[in-house]
């Protein structure tokens, strides 16, 4: 979630008021004065990330002035911060109730519900604050990935495209325009955008790992490698290594595909998808040993892993143990693998 901005309201400071035949102050207790301190002292506490702070000043601010409908919002905020997200709800139903037209309460209710799993009330909350603000960019985008993992892909695209219409340089509604694009195979247009989010804002090394990605899937595995270096350069994590190390197998340059997941590994113990990957390029080097070795460890970390009996059944066939490799196949075509059900039909 973006950081949640909050806006301040300057406190009201009394004047005192003097009498014409004396200089005698005359002290006012004004209980809304009090609750825009309280107030403005919440959006300080949650600005500085200091939430127990900021619920204790929002709770005297409305205890103060209980028509408050910023506080109501804002407290909200706090407790969704708080992963209070029960809480958060009611806090934006008394904002809503207090203003009907308050569109960020009704997209704010969006992310507790869907943080809740409650997708279907979470995009109607998107919508509603849509409807009553169409430049909500944010209300666009996240309605949009909601979409997006009920792959209606299509008609996340829709709204990524409503999203950066309002907000040109929205990085993050480019990379998730190029995900769905990518899983309709579009991976032109998924090459597209992800560079677009790349200019939007260089610094995010996801952006280049999924630019890399559908380099490759479209078969530029120099433009692949190129992606993930500067993934690397940005975030050298396990994730930017073992994908250029898939990018360099592609190309051929099997040493560097093992040097780049032996990195992966090395970062992650267990991460079995680079054991897996490495092991393939051990195998292409006709390492058998290496290959079996490192399969196995990726089955140790994963035992329902189709792929790496898959390529252990394989290397166990080049050293003539055909029991073994009949065996892996089989666990391979249980668990899903397609070509280990055919390769289990040759067994006897």
């Amino acid at each position: 979630m973006k950081k949640t901005v909050l806006t301040a309201i300057t406190a009201i400071l009394l004047q005192p008021v003097f009498s014409q035949t004396d200089t005698v102050k005359v002290k006012i207790n004004d209980p809304n004065a009090e609750a825009q301190k309280y107030y403005n002292s919440g959006i300080n506490n949650f600005s500085n990330k200091n939430f127990n702070g900021a619920l204790g000043d929002f709770n005297q601010a409305i205890t103060l002035m209980p028509d408050f409908e910023k506080a109501w919002y804002n407290r909200g905020l706090t407790k969704f911060e708080l992963m209070d997200m029960r809480g958060a709800i009611e806090d934006y139903n008394k904002s809503i109730s207090l203003n009907a037209s308050a569109d960020n309460s009704y997209f704010s209710r969006g992310q507790a519900k869907a943080a809740l799993g409650e997708k279907p009330a979470a995009m109607e909350d998107y919508s509603k604050a849509i409807m009553i603000n169409p430049s909500h960019a944010q209300a666009y985008y996240y309605r949009g990935g909601l979409k997006f993992e009920s792959g209606e892909y299509k008609a996340s695209i829709e709204d990524f495209d409503n999203a950066i219409r309002i907000k040109p340089d929205y990085a993050y509604a480019y990379n998730d325009r190029g995900s769905a694009k990518r899983q309709l195979e579009d991976y032109k247009g998924a090459i597209d955008d992800y560079s677009k989010a790349v200019v939007a804002n260089p610094n995010l090394a996801f952006l280049q790992v999924n630019l890399g990605s559908a380099r490759r899937k479209n078969g530029d595995f120099k433009g692949a490698i190129l992606a993930y270096d500067q993934a690397i350069l940005l975030k050298p994590d396990h994730i930017s290594y073992n994908n250029r190390g898939s990018a360099k197998f592609d190309a051929g340059d099997l040493k560097g595909a093992i040097d780049d997941f032996g990195m992966a590994i090395r970062i992650k113990s267990d991460y079995a998808f680079a054991y897996n990957n490495r092991a393939a390029a051990k195998m292409k080097q006709k390492d058998y040993k290496g290959c079996i070795d490192d399969c196995t460890q990726a089955i140790s970390l994963n035992d329902k892993y189709g792929f790496a009996y898959l390529n252990r059944g394989s290397a166990k066939e080049m050293l003539r143990d055909f029991d073994g490799a009949c065996s892996d196949w089989k666990k391979a075509g249980e668990l899903g693998v397609g070509a280990g059900k055919s390769y289990h039909q040759d067994c006897k």
